[in-house]
């Protein structure tokens, strides 16, 4: 199988932003061929549609996506981008606490459709631990971190194909929690499909 990672990838700068400031992102991480079998892969899984409001906060949502977990049983392009990028968060984040032991073990497949809601502002579950990476498989759309659920926009890109963001889970860098409030909106045509690799943790599970 083709190789997750495109050349020369480097996570240092990345990862340590993220530990510091709760989030980073870059572009041209994926190999190009490599994404494209990635997504006919996705294509092929159980995408469900999701939306509507969700928690005590009515976060909105509107997508097509689903959860698989380790092993990642049927998913070998999933399994293969799980393997590299952790062998390779463990490498470039050297010194960061908490990434040596970072092994995601679940990962978020969506689909987002031109003109939908995608997902408003919120923070990842406090179960997902240390690390969040958010892969754009194809497509792109705009993302942005807010101070608060309806506070200032702290900072926006566009999270391109074959780009990251990483976002802070709590026991990054010893931090208990520093999510930062995010937001994903639908492309503004074509489709955008992101990965999300998380570490899950019962609630009650030690760090």
């Amino acid at each position: 199988m083709i190789g997750a990672l495109a050349n020369g990838v480097d996570l240092s700068n990345a990862l340590r932003r993220t530990a510091s400031d709760g989030f980073s992102h870059l572009d041209d991480v994926l190999d190009e061929r490599f994404a494209a079998e990635l997504w006919d892969e996705i294509r092929g899984g159980p995408l469900r549609t999701m939306s509507g409001e969700f928690g005590t906060a009515k976060v909105r949502m509107e997508i097509d996506g689903f959860d698989v977990e380790s092993p990642f049983a049927g998913f070998p392009c999933i399994q293969t981008l799980v393997g590299e990028f952790t062998e390779r968060v463990r490498t470039d984040g050297e010194g960061v606490r908490g990434l040596a032991t970072w092994r995601p073990n679940e990962a978020g497949v969506g689909v987002y459709r031109p003109g939908s809601v995608g997902v408003t502002a919120h923070m990842d579950g406090r179960w997902y631990r240390r690390l969040v990476a958010v892969f754009t498989v194809i497509g792109s759309a705009r993302f942005e971190v807010r101070a608060s659920r309806q506070g200032d926009v702290v900072e926006t890109w566009t999270a391109r194909a074959r780009g990251v963001t990483l976002m802070r889970g709590p026991g990054l860098a010893g931090g208990r929690d520093g999510r930062p409030y995010h937001a994903v909106y639908g492309p503004e045509r074509g489709v955008r499909c992101s990965t999300a690799l998380r570490m899950a943790h019962p609630p009650d599970a030690p760090s």
